[in-house]
């Protein structure tokens, strides 16, 4: 089994969907225990994988291929393996989507339904960072989106089926791009290689556009528009302004489970493909448009704190922020140095834990006060210290206090700003400065929301509010308990990605 552990991750939770189906709707606690088994069963397969995982090399690990099928003059196949870049993420998969299924457990409605496509999401999120051909990687990547568009379509708030189809229709663009360009990258080198064969391995591909044929053939006019095309399908999903605005609607009308994971794990697909391909296979032209993902990642940072400031809903507030903290992850990999890209994959982990908390925290609030107006809540602390308590301790996190891991990222991310090669970066210093001023916006959003939530006097109408339950102690203290062992032992997650990191900067020149 351990020898194909990448096959397993995926097919998991697929196997769990379809037992589910078989199960009747009224048997709901068997449901649930059910997913929350598949679930955990996944965590631990990451866990193995983590632990199997040969730090010194920057290769893939775990590789497996096997000959799908051929189309016309394409040979697809389903190729699979894990490096530095992907295991932190797959266990960042399981992990939030485990913590969302137990957050899930007091929901009524459709019961059966919701978890079979909650597993089915978590084998298309697992499937995205196995993936090594093109169109696998696809597929996989679309699989995440009808289960999402469903979990905020049905399960979500009043303006849900809006929210949902703005999710589907822009994140549906997203992948038509970048399906798109998968094609012209293959033509491209297909041509250029002729009349050897040519597959749609994300690994081939990669060589043959640094070290092949294709490195010098294919005109530098033509990589640069594949490179911002790219870019563009990835930054909807990160997502990076202008393509921002589905984000908020999603996140304010999703159930807290759903939020979790889009947070924590589906953002994070965004960030991921852009390094995997795009600065995987076309290194030379992520150097030459350095300087634009940086100004554009300053602008989220700053954009997206401004108007976290100004929100009057608290989810809302949560939402933007994660727009603002995306904009840490495209400056560190601008910055083309070691320290920028590990700050940018600390960034993607780390945000996943603390977004996730914090939706969690706001939907538990919210099933208490049956509000999320920050101006109607105030002296929770008072009514629920526990939940108030870790809601703090996610702000905190979240602003990036030391000995959290949201400090140890934002510090790597700087630190490769302002360390980013002169010839490929030269505003790199004006840049960081700037971005700077977001974090400090950050910090004011944030303890802004916590002074009028959770202190000041005590609001009679939440004297008798019942404080977090046993089951809610499960994610809280998960979460958080990641969230902490990153920030004082960020080691553990550099000794992972340090050699995959050095390996790509090295390709880019930094």
């Amino acid at each position: 089994m351990m020898g194909n552990i990448l096959l397993w991750l995926i097919v998991v939770p697929l196997v769990g969907a379809l037992l589910i189906l078989t199960i009747p709707r009224e048997y709901t606690n068997v449901i649930r225990s059910l997913a929350g088994l598949t679930a955990a069963v996944a965590l631990v397969l990451s866990l193995v994988l983590w632990g199997m995982f040969d730090r010194g090399a920057a290769g893939m690990q775990f590789y497996e291929q096997l000959e799908w099928f051929t189309l016309g003059f394409m040979q697809v196949n389903f190729e699979i393996g894990a490096d530095g870049l992907s295991v932190p993420l797959i266990a960042l998969t399981t992990i939030v989507t485990l913590f969302s299924i137990v957050a899930s457990f007091t929901i009524e409605h459709r019961v059966k339904e919701f978890y079979v496509w909650t597993l089915v999401l978590l084998t298309g999120m697992l499937g995205v960072f196995v993936a090594l051909d093109m169109f696998l990687f696809f597929l996989f990547f679309e699989l995440t989106l009808i289960p999402m568009f469903f979990l905020i379509g049905i399960w979500g708030g009043k303006m849900r089926e809006y929210a949902s189809f703005k999710f589907l229709i822009y994140t549906g663009l997203g992948s038509g791009i970048m399906f798109i360009t998968f094609i012209v990258i293959y033509v491209q080198a297909a041509l250029v290689s002729f009349p050897d064969p040519m597959s749609f391995s994300i690994v081939e591909l990669t060589e043959a556009y640094t070290e092949g044929a294709a490195a010098g053939a294919v005109g530098g006019a033509m990589k640069g528009g594949m490179f911002l095309a790219l870019f563009t399908a990835f930054a909807i999903k990160l997502p990076v302004f202008p393509f921002h605005t589905w984000l908020p609607n999603a996140h304010v009308e999703a159930p807290t489970a759903a939020s979790m994971i889009l947070a924590g794990v589906l953002l994070k697909m965004g960030g991921y493909g852009l390094i995997r391909v795009g600065f995987g296979i076309m290194p030379d032209q992520a150097a030459r448009f350095a300087t634009l993902i940086a100004v554009l990642g300053v602008i989220n940072i700053i954009y997206g704190a401004l108007l976290a400031l100004v929100q009057t809903d608290l989810k809302a507030l949560v939402a933007y922020s994660s727009i603002s903290h995306m904009g840490i992850v495209l400056l560190g990999i601008a910055s083309i140095t070691e320290a920028g890209m590990q700050g940018a994959i600390f960034q993607l982990v780390s945000h996943g834990f603390i977004s996730a908390l914090l939706f969690f925290m706001v939907g538990a609030i919210y099933s208490r006060t049956k509000t999320r107006t920050i101006s109607e809540m105030g002296g929770l602390s008072h009514s629920v210290p526990v939940l108030a308590g870790f809601m703090l301790a996610a702000a905190m996190a979240s602003l990036g206090l030391p000995g959290m891991s949201g400090f140890v990222s934002e510090l790597m991310a700087f630190i490769g700003i302002f360390g980013a090669p002169a010839e490929i970066l030269p505003q790199a210093v004006t840049l960081g400065v700037i971005a700077v001023v977001g974090i400090i916006f950050t910090a004011a959003y944030l303890l802004w929301a916590m002074q009028r939530t959770t202190f000041g006097p005590p609001k009679e109408k939440y004297a008798g509010l019942v404080d977090a339950k046993p089951l809610e102690y499960v994610p809280m203290v998960g979460l958080l308990a990641f969230t902490i062992l990153i920030g004082v032992y960020p080691f553990i997650l550099s000794d992972v990605i340090n050699t995959t990191v050095i390996d790509l900067v090295s390709k880019i020149g930094g």
